[in-house]
């Protein structure tokens, strides 16, 4: 649910260095490789592709037709993807959430620090994961024809001008090497989750252990 973007700010609430947070979706709050496996393994058996899920895994955080064309399959995309969303959205209410990802974002979008998603899931599964958090956005991306997806900054830098939000006080949170470098081009801070599903480009930013250091990152507690 997105919420007014002018907010007052909470006296109660130490300063924090970012007035923005922006999350990544998959890896980072939900815990999707097993819906991904499951929806993979449909685009195998409807298709005939013998190209392993582990091989399609690695590059997740990329647009889908991005993926395709790293595989060999760009000429197969739109049928792919259609497949691979149609099987993803059986089984994406039930999918779960890393463990204290929703109280940590509860606790967040209660500060004065703004919210945001930025992920490269289209926009009706990742209406059916968000509606099942309790807490308030203030901006949900996802892609769209007039923004490059991940690594490519555009996002990011769309989020950060539609919030009014300087660089210096944004912090983009990801598990893949493309949300890192996505972060890097756009200038801004990145935190890599260690509980997700990749590496980050390299050792440059702050890696989180579990969802509770995001509170300690911001000052929240």
């Amino acid at each position: 649910m997105l919420r007014p973007l002018t907010r007052w700010l909470c006296p109660t609430m130490p300063p924090s260095r970012f007035d923005l947070i922006l999350f990544d979706l998959d890896g980072v709050i939900l815990d999707s490789r097993t819906n991904m496996d499951r929806a993979w393994r449909a685009v195998q058996s409807e298709h005939g592709l013998a190209t392993p899920f582990e091989e399609y895994f690695a590059e997740i955080g990329r647009p889908f037709a991005d993926i395709m064309a790293r595989l060999g399959l760009a000429d197969r995309a739109s049928a792919i993807e259609t497949t691979f969303r149609r099987s993803s959205t059986e089984t994406i209410g039930q999918t779960a959430f890393f463990d204290g990802m929703s109280d940590v974002l509860a606790r967040i979008s209660a500060s004065s620090v703004k919210v945001g998603i930025v992920t490269s899931k289209d926009e009706i599964r990742a209406k059916l994961v968000l509606e099942r958090l309790d807490c308030k956005l203030d901006i949900i991306l996802t892609p769209r024809s007039d923004l490059r997806g991940k690594p490519a900054p555009d996002a990011l830098l769309y989020a950060m001008a539609l919030l009014h939000t300087d660089p210096a006080h944004t912090i983009f949170i990801g598990d893949m090497a493309s949300d890192h470098e996505a972060a890097k081009r756009a200038g801004i801070a990145y935190g890599h989750v260690d509980w997700g599903y990749g590496d980050p480009a390299n050792d440059d930013c702050r890696r989180l252990q579990n969802p509770q250091e995001l509170l300690t990152l911001l000052g929240l507690e």
